[in-house]
């Protein structure tokens, strides 16, 4: 391989090429998150049961759906919630299954059962790790039409936003829907005999649209429908109960809108905030990017009656954590370079080892994209990792064929030797290290799908960096590799030889004492586990990202209105901190819009402009937060 290297060297750079090409190809394509996506094999079904109460919904369909789906294969647990009007069951599988499999095999199970006809169709959703809002839209109306406000949010902005490319939901928070209420008199229902049961009777017989076939020419089809419901409350209220009796007659009719059961509130205005989500897998940058362009298409849509506001712009801390990193990789390959300068001291053998650098890392980009990965946190921390194992097999390579030059050996002849005494050990090097980061990539449990990118990444990354090395490496050595002493050699020789004296100093009476030697470092080692337990333990660390959140539950059973009553307090702590640039308030925000739970989200200002870290905020109101005035409520900051 190294041989037909070395000797066809366009061969080789075009082979190169190929991979910096597609590589940097895929490096402008691939998705951007912050982190990897994960799909945990989790599958909810919800069902509305408008009307029931939670022990009804208990009974006619958790219980039902419950009993449907506990067959299936390859169920870890089983959790059901039962709320008026809703039903929610949870499963989750064991983590070897496939998320698309068991979200088939739940439908499949849903789609046998048989539930009343007033109960809706049960839905299936898989649950995401990355299934989060990427951006949120905040809408306020100035001249405070409600009605107005949900119409436009729902039938008109919500449409807009679910066109983008890459939205997989928009989820609407204060969201009330329209609701046309009967108010029935019952001295009147007396007076003209009419019994409740009737009067539902006529309304629904009366107020429904069906289909009637088709009308077939010898050139069109029309489909025919019978349009008997009600275009308006007007005629609603018009419906014929009886004779000579109609709906107005003995019920007032109102055009209104449903019980709120979630809230949204910024700056102390009630409003609905649009929860942009994403498909999973899609380029989040991308979405959120979208989403800005549509805005002013948005606001004219919206007219000058309401005022638009977009929040939590989760591209923010995507690119500043993916920059950071981006730095890290750049400065630890510059920092690399410099050392291998230092100590080979010899610039031809320096420019040729960094080649080894970007090349891999390029290449690397079009085998990680290949395998489906995206690009994220921690793929570029696993690249991050890898320019040392990059750099270190050029270098084992250069200062062999170096030293065969200085043997007397032509370019050519001390390349070809130099890389076949070492060409097996670079193997077993490069084999070792895949033997210890593949099998991270099939770690069982959460970590092990967590690390599952940034494993591949690093085995994709030597497999690139061990064909550099034995073929790229060789090719440019052969040609342009000078092995002659530079002035900077000598002039640094003496420091190097100063090292050298020190190291065999040191090393010297570790050798003469072996046995003490070997106790002090078991000691040693024994001692620094003790010290581990002293080491916090996070899954993620924790980082200045410039926001927070505050998670507050109340007991089960409390009201929107007394819910807003209890987090107004602390809500208004979080506003009145400097720090703080905007704080948001979500009741019910929970698929189940449970109104007990509630959510503040606080974007602070950024770093450079506080004095306070945002750890020591996270601190400051988990402090205040655990004072007995909040001892009614579970309030959690993270």
């Amino acid at each position: 391989m190294y041989k037909l290297a070395i000797n066809r060297p366009i061969t080789t750079l075009m082979g190169v090429m190929v991979f910096i090409v597609f590589g940097l190809i895929s490096f402008k394509t691939m998705p951007v998150n912050l982190f990897p996506n994960v799909d945990f094999p989790i599958v909810t079904i919800q069902t509305a049961y408008f009307g029931a109460d939670a022990k009804t919904v208990e009974s006619k369909v958790t219980e039902v759906i419950e009993e449907a789906v506990s067959g299936i294969d390859g169920i870890d647990k089983l959790i059901s919630t039962s709320y008026d009007g809703l039903s929610v069951v949870t499963i989750q599988f064991e983590l070897s299954r496939d998320i698309v499999e068991c979200a088939n095999d739940v439908r499949d199970k849903i789609g046998a059962v048989s539930l009343n006809s007033e109960i809706e169709k049960p839905i299936v959703k898989k649950f995401s790790a990355s299934a989060g809002s990427v951006i949120n839209l905040f809408i306020t109306s100035k001249n405070g039409d409600t009605k107005s406000l949900m119409k436009l949010a729902d039938e008109k902005i919500k449409p807009q936003l679910q066109r983008v490319q890459g939205v997989g939901e928009v989820n609407i928070i204060g969201f009330r829907d329209r609701e046309v209420r009967v108010f029935i008199d019952p001295f009147l229902l007396n007076k003209y005999n009419i019994s409740a049961t009737e009067l539902e009777q006529a309304i629904s017989t009366q107020n429904v649209r069906l289909g009637s076939g088709k009308l077939i020419s010898t050139s069109h089809e029309f489909i025919i429908k019978t349009a008997g419901d009600s275009s308006s409350v007007d005629e609603l209220k018009n419906i014929k109960i009886k004779s000579g009796v109609m709906l107005k007659d003995i019920a007032d009719v109102r055009d209104d809108l449903s019980d709120a059961k979630t809230l949204a509130l910024l700056d102390g205005k009630e409003g609905v905030m649009l929860e942009i989500k994403k498909i999973s897998g899609e380029n989040a940058l991308n979405i959120i990017s979208h989403v800005k362009e549509l805005m002013p298409k948005i606001e004219s849509i919206a007219g000058k009656s309401y005022e638009l506001r977009l929040l939590q712009d989760q591209s923010e801390k995507i690119m500043l954590n993916i920059n950071r990193v981006k730095f890290d990789l750049i400065y630890g390959a510059c920092l690399a370079i410099l050392i291998v300068f230092l100590f080979l001291r010899n610039l031809s053998a320096t420019i040729i080892s960094a080649f080894a650098i970007p090349t891999s890392i390029i290449g690397t980009f079009a085998i990680i994209d290949w395998l489906g990965y995206d690009l994220n946190r921690l793929s570029l921390i696993g690249l991050t990792l890898a320019i040392g194992i990059f750099i270190d097999d050029a270098i084992v390579v250069i200062e062999n064929i170096a030293k065969k030059m200085e043997a007397g050996l032509d370019n050519f002849e001390a390349t070809f030797e130099g890389v076949k005494e070492i060409a097996f050990s670079v193997l077993a090097i490069s084999a070792m290290l895949l033997a210890v980061f593949i099998p991270v990539a099939f770690m069982g449990g959460i970590v092990g799908k967590f690390f599952n990118s940034f494993a591949m990444t690093v085995a994709s990354g030597i497999i690139i960096s061990y064909f550099v090395v034995i073929m790229f490496i060789p090719t440019l050595s052969a040609r342009f590799l000078v092995a002659k002493e530079s002035k900077f050699y000598h002039a640094t020789e003496p420091i190097l030889q100063a090292i050298d004296r020190a190291y065999l100093f040191l090393l010297k009476p570790l050798i003469r004492f072996k046995t003490l030697t070997i106790i002090g470092t078991i000691g040693l080692l024994f001692f620094s586990t003790t010290l581990l337990k002293n080491v916090g333990m996070e899954f993620v660390p924790m980082e200045d990202n410039s926001e927070l959140q505050i998670i507050i539950k109340a007991p089960i059973g409390t009201s929107l209105e007394s819910m807003k009553k209890m987090v107004e307090p602390i809500l208004k702590e979080v506003e009145s901190r400097e720090f703080v640039e905007y704080a948001v308030l979500s009741i019910g925000y929970t698929t189940a819009k449970e109104m007990h739970k509630a959510k503040i989200y606080a974007k602070l200002v950024p770093v450079e402009k506080r004095a306070q870290r945002q750890e020591m905020i996270t601190q400051e109101f988990r402090e205040l937060f655990s004072k007995e005035i909040f001892q009614h409520l579970k309030i959690t900051v993270e």
